[in-house]
């Protein structure tokens, strides 16, 4: 049975394993280099974007000649304290006077987890001191204070 003239549709057929393929014949195999092309953008685009990421709320913090610069690794808990005398548990807002229960509710069973706490630089020593007061009453052993170091001029 012969097709028609008219068909130009391609036609299937098996070949034989020895025979040649085709030069215009279909692979049926995937190409992954475009997959591995993608996902390495988005590895580079994630290792860059990463750094950039702070818990806690923007505060401008104190200036320190001598600071230590620690790695977050998403274990401690970020208390900050802004300006105005807002004071924030990683992002949600919570008044002074319920600070401490909800530390103990966010330490949990993990009294040693550290607690860090990022204070505006324009805050009086004394508002800074109840916040930190506060994270001890709730059974935490180890608050920290975040501070910014300050680069000198060398002459």
């Amino acid at each position: 049975m012969s097709q028609p003239r008219h068909f130009r549709g391609r036609r299937t057929f098996r070949r034989k394993p020895d025979t040649p393929r085709p030069i215009d014949a279909v692979r049926a195999e995937i190409n992954v280099t475009p997959l591995v092309d993608v996902c390495l953008v988005l590895l580079i685009i994630f290792m860059v974007v990463t750094p950039m990421l702070q818990r806690g709320m923007d505060v401008e913090l104190p200036a320190a000649r001598r600071a230590t610069e620690e790695r977050d690794t998403g274990e401690r808990l970020v208390v900050s304290v802004r300006q105005g005398g807002a004071v924030f548990i990683d992002q949600a807002q919570v008044t002074l006077p319920d600070l401490e229960r909800y530390v103990r509710l966010a330490l949990g069973h993990h009294a040693g987890r550290p607690i860090f706490v990022k204070a505006d630089a324009r805050l009086r020593y004394g508002q800074v001191r109840e916040v930190m007061e506060a994270c001890h009453r709730a059974g935490s052993t180890q608050v920290a204070l975040a501070t910014q170091e300050t680069r000198e001029a060398k002459d």
